[in-house]
């Protein structure tokens, strides 16, 4: 392709691109020699202290050498087969944003296509069918939230003292812009003629679901070749030779990185007639240094052993209405002392001196889980932005040493409002009728007020010593309230702990839920409803 300048004078595209390229690697050149003349830790040597690194596909010197010397493209990608990013998925991102931060090139891929196939990476069992309204909403609202997370990571990056002058280049692509459209004959002459199916079937996906699982599809055995599809796509398009996954990716990766090298070098010129294609030496074979490599992260895990992410069972959702802001800053603050440092490394921008130094503050006094909070709040920041980080830990705060009057502003009809959109926010709230509360046992109203599903499951809460009830520690508002463990309160004994028509609860250390007590008449006139309000009215017939 051609492009007519005003002067008259014909430039063709790829040198125009190679003019372009030549300047942010000028750019990226000169910050460089910035970070050297500053005795500055290379940006691998920074991935692997901070515990990002899991395998390296490749030799890890060249890749070293190769990220401090020129510009490369990195990219990770993530199939849409929920309606948001979880937790675990951040890794591999974070892998993202520390490069991008470091002048390179990376992108964001949403799997528009590959969604509708199903990774097989690590399943015994096959991923249910989808329907396409599903589908198309899952794609729709992660795509969205990555752009907005990428936002988030420019403003994070800033005041952590990542300018935009240093920054690299980023997109957010979606694979069915090219699958989509892509000739099965072009795919089978490109790639299929290069892929053996005893490397294939080596590999330990296909071997442990063909072995101990429920057999494999044949669209699930190609996955990996669309993904490398993808991988060839951007390598041509968007120079991008490193692939970022994570540890149960390694497969499809080194998979990839055969399937790139063998297109790179068996396809036609990229349509500038005879030209040698600029990944290829004069003997037609992919040039070192500009041949795929990938790297995994780790598999998330708590200190014992409890895998984080949606297969587990215990999805913490980076979007508010699936997991709040509230409850995401909690699952953080209850991060153990053990996990607290390497998650600070994982998921922040802290510096790992910084993080030294707060640990060592942590070990004097673990009781104010300092660290814990620093991890919350950095998080939320990268999730939700600062102002949300803010607001968030001040309502942690506030149920740290809760007060009647701070937990009545947050019943406010203004924060009402402003969490209602929220999967929830602060403390917990509903109201009872007095007849389910006075003279109740303690392990009913926990039935009564949503506390416990079943009445024998309140009981067993107590027993376990995991739920306590407030008392207010002077008359008062503004009075801080002291929770008591329930144990063997007596029934006649529920009124003593109604304090200004309201009950506080506390379950475990942070989840806090008021009760307000209202009269019977009230609470019907209302049109409100409490498990077993019907019941109890059937049984007690109203005079």
């Amino acid at each position: 392709m051609l492009t007519r300048r005003p002067s008259a004078r014909w430039i063709c595209a790829r040198c125009l691109h190679q003019t372009r390229q030549n300047a942010q690697s000028k750019r990226f050149h000169n910050n460089t020699v910035k970070q050297q003349h500053h005795h500055k830790k290379s940006v691998l040597t920074v991935l692997e202290e901070r515990g990002y690194i899991n395998q390296i596909a490749g030799d890890r010197n060249a890749l070293d050498r190769l990220l401090e010397s020129r510009k490369l493209g990195f990219y990770a990608g993530v199939d849409p087969t929920a309606p948001s990013l979880h937790l675990g998925h951040l890794l591999p991102f974070m892998v993202l944003f520390w490069l991008y931060h470091h002048g390179h090139r990376v992108v964001s891929l949403v799997g528009g296509a590959t969604a509708r196939v199903g990774d097989p990476s690590g399943r015994l069992t096959s991923r249910a069918k989808t329907a396409e309204s599903v589908h198309d909403v899952n794609f729709k609202t992660m795509f969205a939230q990555l752009g907005g997370l990428w936002g988030n990571v420019e403003a994070y990056g800033q005041r952590h003292g990542y300018q935009d002058s240093s920054n690299g280049i980023r997109e957010l692509l979606d694979n069915s812009s090219w699958l989509d459209t892509l000739n099965i004959l072009d795919f089978l002459k490109l790639m299929g003629t290069g892929m053996r199916l005893g490397t294939m079937l080596g590999r330990d996906t296909v071997r442990n679901k063909m072995e101990k699982g429920d057999g494999m599809s044949f669209a699930e055995f190609t996955y990996p070749l669309l993904q490398g599809w993808d991988w060839w796509h951007m390598y041509r398009h968007h120079g991008v030779q490193l692939q970022i996954g994570g540890s149960d990716q390694y497969g499809n990766i080194v998979a990839g990185m055969d399937a790139v090298k063998y297109i790179a070098q068996n396809s036609a010129s990229d349509g500038t007639g005879s030209q040698t294609p600029e990944w290829l030496d004069a003997e037609g074979k992919v040039k070192e240094d500009m041949s795929p490599m990938g790297l995994t992260v780790p598999l998330l895990t708590t200190s014992s052993g409890e895998k984080f992410g949606k297969s587990a069972g215990n999805a913490i959702w980076l979007d508010r209405s699936m997991t709040s802001a509230f409850d995401l800053y909690g699952f953080l603050l209850r991060s153990s002392d053990d996990d607290v440092e390497r998650y600070l490394k994982l998921f922040t921008f802290v510096p790992t001196d910084e993080i030294g130094r707060v640990m060592i503050e942590h070990a004097h006094d673990p009781g104010k889980r300092k660290a814990q909070h620093l991890l919350a709040s950095e998080v939320l920041e990268l999730v939700h932005g600062r102002d949300e980080a803010i607001k968030t830990r001040k309502e942690h705060e506030v149920l740290r040493a809760p007060s009647l009057a701070s937990l009545k502003r947050q019943d406010s009809p203004d924060a009402s409002r402003e969490s209602s959109s929220q999967a929830s926010s602060g403390a917990e709230r509903t109201v009872l009728p007095y007849s389910l509360v006075l003279n109740t046992p303690f392990s009913r109203i926990l039935y009564h007020a949503g506390i416990a599903s079943t009445k024998s499951e309140g009981a067993r809460m107590i027993a376990k010593g995991g739920v306590y009830i407030a008392t207010a520690s002077a008359p008062g508002e503004g009075s801080k309230l002291d929770f008591h463990q329930l144990r063997d309160q007596k029934p006649d004994e529920v009124a003593g702990y109604i304090i200004d028509g309201v009950m506080v609860f506390r379950v475990g250390k942070w989840k806090v839920r008021v009760v307000e007590v209202v009269e019977d008449a009230d609470f019907d006139s209302r049109s409100l409803h409490a498990p077993g309000w019907d019941e109890w009215k059937a049984i007690h017939p109203q005079k």
